[in-house]
């Protein structure tokens, strides 16, 4: 048996609305003089339109309880009463009406119910598309930066390597008195920034194959609260029990490379503020294939609505201190692996979603 119809904002209008008809239809009866036998079969039929109604509002389930409650106002006129106030129509007929209105409000309600599951599916299809689209084309981006950085950072290693070299001979001739000593540390400072930089783009460039193998999601995620800690992330960390016995297939460094990323994103958004971190897992089917996805959750103070479709994008950052490629890499990761990377996000909760294939691509 299917399944009741979920009730929408209309929906106990409708309902509402049906009751009243009954109501009207019924006294209808009542009031009118049994001699007038067309009259009579015109309120009958004028039943199914409160069942239809119900059925729109409530699936099949409204659907059978207003041709049930049409019925019980119904049968008194109908059977019960004296013979100057029943209805005249003959036995059968009016039982038949009856069976037939019930029959009407079910087969309604079910037919509503299929309609509204059938457009729910096609929404999850369109929305499901719309997300492989948009990661068709960020993957296409990533590809393309990808080869320009690569070619960026090998024409600007090798002088930033000699000017780093010339700082260094400098800084043992200059008296650290000296005024121009001040000019060299800043020199080797900001080249030494350059360098990571660099650094940055060439691990973006140049990623190695990824080598897949099963991974217990629990003892991954303990590795990279480790590993955060270790990098100055100071927060709360848990672990939900839907990790517990979960499994991901992927590159063990590359799976931590991203996670300890999506860590230290949420530590840092937090701006000093006291944040938990909470590590968790569910399964996904995306484009029929099942995925599973670990989630790295904060309660730090969200992601404006305006920057979540930049959030993935080469070079964003709202920190003053940030290159804005660290989201950028876990997305090139995730998906060197057939995978993608999600976040939702809300005022005090923001969540991204690492999902990899069950499989290795």
């Amino acid at each position: 048996m299917p399944h009741r119809a979920p009730i929408g904002p209309t929906g106990p209008r409708l309902l509402l609305g049906a009751a009243a008809l009954i109501a009207l239809i019924s006294l209808g009866h009542y009031a009118t003089d049994t001699h007038n036998v067309a009259i009579h079969n015109v309120y009958r039929r004028l039943y199914y339109l409160p069942v239809v109604l119900a059925a729109f509002g409530g699936g099949w389930l409204g659907g059978v309880a207003a041709a049930v409650v049409a019925s019980l106002a119904y049968i008194p006129h109908a059977f019960l009463m004296s013979h100057h106030h029943r209805d005249p129509a003959p036995t059968l007929d009016k039982v038949l009406e009856i069976g037939l209105l019930v029959a009407v409000g079910g087969l309604t309600g079910w037919l509503v119910h299929r309609e509204r599951g059938a457009r729910q599916r096609l929404q999850a299809a369109l929305d499901e598309r719309a997300a492989l689209e948009q990661q068709l084309v960020r993957a296409g981006k990533l590809g393309a930066l990808g080869e320009l950085l690569a070619g960026v950072a090998h024409e600007i290693r090798n002088p930033l390597a000699s000017i780093q070299g010339a700082a260094e001979a400098l800084e043992r001739h200059v008296p650290a008195g000296d005024r121009a000593h001040r000019y060299v540390e800043l020199q080797l400072r900001e080249g030494a920034r350059l360098q990571r930089v660099v650094s940055d783009f060439l691990a973006f460039a140049r990623m190695r194959p990824a080598e897949p193998t099963v991974l217990p999601l629990a003892d991954v995620v303990q590795q990279v609260i480790g590993l955060a800690k270790h990098q100055g992330g100071a927060g709360e960390y848990a672990v939900h029990p839907s990790l517990a016995d979960a499994r991901l297939t992927g590159d063990r460094d590359q799976v931590v490379q991203v996670l300890l990323n999506l860590t230290l994103n949420a530590v840092q958004a937090a701006a000093g503020e006291p944040v938990r971190v909470t590590y968790l897992a569910e399964q996904r089917a995306v484009g029929g294939v099942p995925h599973r996805c670990v989630g790295v959750r904060d309660t730090g103070p969200g992601i404006d609505p305006a920057h979540l479709e930049q959030v993935f994008d080469p070079f964003f950052t709202t920190r003053d201190d940030g290159v804005g490629l660290g989201l950028s890499l876990s997305s090139r990761l995730a998906q060197a692996h057939g995978g993608f990377l999600d976040v939702q996000s809300q005022p005090g909760e923001t969540t991204f979603w690492l999902c990899l294939p069950t499989e290795a691509p």
